[in-house]
């Protein structure tokens, strides 16, 4: 066989498997094809459900940014509220309690120079009572200034001139005159309803000059000497008060829970209740 009949033969069985093999192929390519086209369909789906939950997350986003602004507003709102109620209610309490405080004061001042003129001391309400008790029943201390009735002994002063007379100087500020003579009717009247008196006002002497140590020595003889009169629970008060103004309130807040203790209906513990409030 030639050359050229080779060729050709080999030609014509190219050609013969060619024909054979073509629709097999094609088939497979035409499945192919549709499952691209299905699977291009789903992915686009895909993506359009992937861009509408997109844009909603970008809503609720949105809408939890407005919501956690009006959050924090209402707390920071709420916050200034609460502290602006707070400020008020501490500014409140501070100037009750330094009214109070004043009150006291004038309540003792009046109190003091009500028994330096000799006059009956009122009772007064507590606020603290008002709950429990509605009004505090006190019994008034008698102060005895100025003097009468004391019987003269021969050969002695008038001891009713003398006391008066030591009185007046205390009043009008001289007290170291006032002592002097005070000492002097104790000398010679040690044992008269006006000798725990003439003692008191001894210790009064060296508070209102603000010797205070001195003072509580001279109230401390009132309680010793007199301890049936009824100067005690004024000498104790005014010891106590001597002890503020050293700064020594331990002591002074033990001298008024003795006086509340031993005289609760008294005018001296009704004094010395509110006085341990303004401690406090």
């Amino acid at each position: 066989m030639r050359f050229s009949d080779c060729n050709y033969l080999i030609l014509l069985t190219c050609l013969f498997l060619g024909g054979c093999v073509a629709p097999a192929l094609q088939g497979d390519i035409d499945v192919l094809d549709r499952k691209i086209r299905r699977q291009g369909k789903e992915v686009k789906i895909v993506r359009q459900q992937q861009a509408e939950l997109e844009a909603r997350l970008d809503v609720l986003q949105g809408q939890l940014q407005r919501l956690t602004g009006t959050v924090e507003e209402s707390k920071h709102y709420s916050q200034r509220a609460s502290d602006d109620v707070i400020s008020i209610s501490e500014g409140l309490t501070s100037q009750v309690g330094k009214y109070e405080r004043e009150l006291n004061q004038l309540h003792e001042e009046i109190r003091t120079i009500k028994t330096l003129l000799g006059m009956k001391v009122t009772p007064r309400k507590l606020e603290s009572d008002v709950g429990n008790r509605g009004t505090l029943e006190q019994a008034t201390t008698t102060s005895l200034p100025p003097a009468e009735n004391l019987v003269k002994v021969a050969g002695s002063p008038d001891p009713e001139e003398l006391y008066n007379g030591a009185y007046s100087k205390l009043s009008e500020g001289d007290f170291k005159a006032s002592r002097e003579e005070f000492k002097k009717f104790l000398q010679l009247f040690p044992q008269t309803e006006y000798s725990d008196n003439a003692q008191f006002w001894i210790g009064e002497s060296y508070y209102r000059e603000k010797r205070y140590e001195e003072a509580i020595i001279e109230f401390e003889e009132v309680i010793k000497k007199y301890p049936q009169g009824n100067k005690v629970p004024d000498a104790q008060l005014k010891q106590a008060f001597s002890f503020i103004a050293l700064d020594d309130t331990n002591s002074a807040k033990l001298l008024l829970g003795k006086i509340i203790k031993q005289y609760p209906d008294s005018d001296q513990a009704a004094i010395a209740q509110a006085k341990i409030k303004s401690l406090k």
